[in-house]
């Protein structure tokens, strides 16, 4: 871990500044937000919907090639709203969101079994070797 003048990095998995539109759903209700960065166990982003600490929520985007290290992939994240920094000039509110899983969405809708977190690690561990790769996953 590295620390920083102000305190010590705790985040475990590499972050990616990666600005990209998201599709929200709560229940019934959709929304649209976009990314401010991207890690192995969750995401940052900026949003109209007012959200609530501890609400799970469901999150689809296309994850980038750079990240996948294959093509643009669409993903379907299950997340938990971590904390709400509430909205200022942009008007749009700072959400943290832990990914608690997620699955690959194939071409005409048709979904890809769901991963659970240490199954998606474990898979990408062999996968990857050396390498850094996204999983959308918690450990």
């Amino acid at each position: 871990m590295a620390t920083t003048q102000f305190g010590i990095e705790r985040r475990a998995a590499q972050r990616f500044d990666v600005h990209r539109s998201v599709a929200i759903r709560r229940d019934s209700e959709d929304g649209l937000a976009f990314t401010q960065d991207l890690s192995a166990r969750g995401m940052f982003l900026y949003t109209d919907m007012v959200l609530q600490a501890g609400e799970d929520l469901e999150v689809v985007l296309d994850m980038p090639s750079e990240i996948t290290l294959s093509a643009d992939t669409r993903v379907r994240c299950q997340v938990r709203v971590l904390r709400v920094t509430p909205a200022a000039a942009s008007r749009k509110s700072g959400v943290a969101l832990l990914v608690r899983n997620y699955e690959f969405l194939q071409e005409a809708g048709v979904a890809a079994p769901r991963r659970t977190p240490d199954e998606a690690l474990e898979t990408e561990a062999a996968l990857a070797g050396d390498h850094t790769v996204w999983t959308g996953s918690p450990r």
